[in-house]
């Protein structure tokens, strides 16, 4: 049996990512197969992950024999699993290497062995995430291990599939903007089932959704799925039909949510990107929560400018309207970029702590995962259980969640709740809590939770004595450097980023994340 309240906390400083993919074990641990290859590459993390389950007492009278099964008590024989790691993007923005940016393939290869025990030959596995817009995701499973990791799976006899559950991807053209087409991909082979929230969505008394920005320059799509009423997200069915989901998000900040753990990992399971939405065009002023006012007006003026000349010229993809938005840019950039060297604000696209869309957006999804049945209907009962398993081995601090800074934590979290994970999570990379709104407002709907209780009723076994009360105590722990848009407020970490991008040189409308 397992508690919902329970968490695992494993630190082992100096652990880093075996090199040599598939990523057997180091060790000849007793419950796996005696036909498993036991590599001489040192694997501290499988060994992390496997005491993450040891930590949560999973199976704990058969820890040490071959018949240890930690996941069976939320696994069964003949489950169809779904695993969702986080494969954002195939390059770090900041121009790093992708390993603070997307979740490794040795801890995909740790859970999953533990997800095969579960299932006893019988069942299947489904590795599945919806990538950032423009994302490479055959690069992203062949950098960090996970295609061969799936591959070892399957020539075992495992039914396992590696998806991407995007329709499209989304292209662009040499000077930086969107293609007029996007290419369609295969996609979920199991399709998709539009799910509408209606008055139970986060969205339905947000003002302004008129206003609402998806991934695409033509907002006319993102308003016809979320007006009064009715909003629609477009789910893999890969995910609606999955008895289990487990969740291997990685350790982040994240510009526009503050954190991604779990619960911004899982707008993965969303099919269409311009079906999310993202923020809201213009000021707080103004019904928007793009940026904030800036105290120049100059300033204001052309970002005013910008917004309103995307929204007439690039809505409608010609040759002779990119033209036009193209000579604007030749003075917009020069001169948006001086005033960000002088004033040291570049926030823009929703990447700032009063971004109040994102978090409703990430919390409807939630409820879906956790909450919709297979035909897509919001139930208040359970649809699918759910396990955690974050690889903070190296986590992203910084710019992310698309250019993180390596943080050498040597991380792993288990536990059975997303939120309550992510409550962990953020605490021990230094986040107060409260001035999260992802966080605070998740515990708004009683019908639909996303815990058994607050961050202090949770239960946290650690292998690090000075962690053991950390759901009671709040402090810089792990000191995480944040977003720009995040650094005004002192109480989210200790330590701003000094490695920003001067965003001001990126075309705007790359698809959000």
């Amino acid at each position: 049996m397992f508690d919902n309240r329970s968490i695992a906390l494993i630190q082992q400083e100096g652990t880093v990512y075996p090199s040599v993919p598939p990523f057997h074990p180091s060790e000849a641990f007793p419950e796996l197969p005696l036909s498993s290859n036991i590599t001489r590459d040192h694997n501290g993390v499988y060994a992390a992950v496997r005491e993450a389950f040891h930590r949560l007492n999973l199976d704990i009278a058969q820890f040490g024999t071959s018949g240890w099964n930690p996941l069976g008590g939320i696994i069964k024989p003949g489950d169809r699993v779904a695993v969702k790691p986080n494969f954002v993007l195939h390059f770090n923005s900041s121009g790093g290497d992708i390993t603070p940016v997307v979740t490794h393939g040795s801890v995909l290869r740790a859970v999953l062995d533990y997800v095969v025990i579960a299932l006893k030959g019988s069942g299947s596995i489904t590795v599945g995430d919806a990538p950032h817009g423009n994302a490479d995701f055959d690069r992203i499973v062949d950098v960090n291990g996970a295609r061969e990791v799936v591959e070892y799976f399957r020539e075992k006899g495992i039914v396992i599939e590696l998806v991407d559950f995007r329709k499209y991807r989304y292209g662009y053209g040499e000077e930086g903007f969107l293609k007029e087409t996007k290419t369609p991909l295969p996609g979920d082979p199991r399709g998709y089932s539009v799910v509408d929230l209606g008055k139970e969505s986060e969205l339905e008394n947000l003002p302004f959704l008129e206003r609402l920005y998806g991934a695409d320059y033509d907002r006319s799509i993102i308003r016809e799925h979320h007006r009064p009423g009715r909003h629609e997200y477009l789910i893999a069915n890969s995910i609606l039909r999955a008895n289990v989901v487990v969740s291997v998000p990685k350790l982040k900040v994240h510009s526009k949510a503050g954190v991604t753990i779990n619960l911004k990992n899982l707008v993965g399971i969303n099919g269409d990107k311009n079906w999310l939405p993202h923020y809201r065009i213009g000021y707080p002023e103004n019904g928007g929560d793009e940026f904030p006012r800036s105290s120049m007006w100059f300033e204001n003026f052309l970002r005013r400018t910008d917004r309103w000349l995307v929204d007439i010229l690039l809505s409608r993809d010609t040759v002779f309207r990119k033209l036009l938005y193209r000579v604007f840019l030749k003075v917009y950039y020069p001169a948006i970029g001086l005033i960000t060297r002088a004033t040291g604000n570049s926030i823009h696209r929703g990447n700032w702590n009063g971004n109040d869309t994102v978090w409703r957006m990430v919390l409807d999804l939630n409820k879906i995962l956790l909450y919709a049945a297979e035909n897509g209907r919001l139930n208040s009962s359970r649809q699918r259980k759910f396990l955690s398993v974050v690889d903070g081995i190296i986590a992203g601090e910084g710019n992310g969640p698309l250019g993180p800074s390596a943080k050498n934590s040597g991380v792993i979290i288990a536990g059975f709740s997303p939120l309550l994970v992510d409550l962990i999570g953020a605490r021990l990379m230094g986040f107060s809590l409260e001035r999260i709104p992802l966080f605070w407002k998740a515990f708004r709907d009683a019908i639909h939770p996303l815990a058994p209780c607050n961050v202090d009723g949770a239960e946290v076994y650690t292998n690090v004595p000075a962690l053991k009360n950390i759901s009671r105590q709040s402090g810089s722990y792990l000191n995480f450097s944040v977003p720009y848009g995040w650094r005004e407020d002192r109480s989210l970490s200790a330590t701003p980023s000094n490695n920003q991008v001067d965003e001001t040189t990126i075309p705007e409308k790359f698809p959000e994340q």
